[in-house]
């Protein structure tokens, strides 16, 4: 069962980090997912010249794929692996478009291209995702039979 876009944004607001950023859901299909990262100066990693940071452009990579997973798949997700490649550097407002590339029942493939203000490609991302047994919204019970004390009880894990 898929997500729709307010309710995946719903989702993506329950993660203090994702929400922190300011990430907002601009659309979501079958298969693509458009997310929007507001330039802030706390997300500078090159004060001078205003190049975000890379870590923060990875970052906005890595959760808009996995939020492509979730919307489709209605469960929890975790990345495998991430590669990123820079290509040049990010200024702005940044766009981040995530494709499905392959959806398996026990790994899943997904694509990422990052453009800054300018409309220019400034970063692609490549995941691989595995999706986890745990329907969202049903979090809690996970973290009960892990035994998990602290911020997961009652608030569901994170992405």
């Amino acid at each position: 069962m898929s997500l729709t876009q307010d309710q995946l944004q719903a989702v993506l607001e329950t993660c203090e980090f994702d929400r922190w950023l300011g990430l907002s859901i601009q659309s979501l299909d079958k298969s693509t997912l458009t997310v929007v990262l507001p330039f802030r100066t706390e997300i500078v990693g090159t004060p001078k010249i205003k190049h975000l940071h890379g870590g923060v452009v990875a970052s906005l990579i890595d959760a808009t794929g996995c939020y492509l997973l979730i919307g489709l798949l209605n469960k929890r997700v975790s990345t495998a692996s991430l590669v990123v490649d820079y290509l040049r550097p990010a200024h702005g407002n940044l766009v981040a478009v995530a494709r499905l590339v392959k959806m398996g029942s026990r790994i899943c493939n997904v694509s990422v291209e990052v453009t800054g203000e300018d409309g220019k490609l400034a970063a692609t991302g490549r995941l691989t995702v595995v999706p986890l047994n745990v329907v969202l919204g049903e979090e809690g019970q996970l973290a009960e039979s892990a035994g998990v004390r602290g911020p997961l009880q009652g608030h569901g894990m994170q992405a």
